[in-house]
């Protein structure tokens, strides 16, 4: 019984561990076509705002980890979308990130294929 309880335990620490994700704050649409395409990178900042008051989902573009997630608690993210940022996060399902703090945000110096921002 005892072993159980501590399997219990570690299982619930590792699914609920924080760590933390940089990436693009996006649109559903345009980042998972571009996914689909092998693109992990930033994608046009207005048409992504504009994308997400239309109703798409708010995403976190993740270059390094070749994955777009879902945030399950986008209203964290709703004033970075088009801006790159570095989250702590913790997983809340398959390609869904509960975002607990955006530790810094980047809205200069965009990326290849990504317009300046507008102010």
């Amino acid at each position: 019984m005892r072993l159980f309880f501590l399997v219990l335990l570690l299982t619930a620490n590792v699914v609920g561990a924080e760590e933390t994700y940089v990436g693009w704050v996006s649109d559903s649409g345009c980042a998972l076509t571009r996914a689909s395409a092998g693109k992990y990178t930033a994608t046009d900042p207005d048409c992504a705002r504009r994308c997400v008051k239309e109703g798409k989902h708010i995403v976190l573009i993740s270059q390094e980890k070749k994955m777009v997630f879902t945030i399950d608690n986008p209203e964290i993210l709703k004033t970075q979308v088009g801006n790159k940022v570095s989250v702590t996060a913790s997983s809340a399902g398959a390609h869904l990130l509960h975002v607990n703090k955006v530790v810094s945000s980047e809205k200069s110096n965009p990326e290849c294929e990504r317009p300046t921002l507008k102010n």
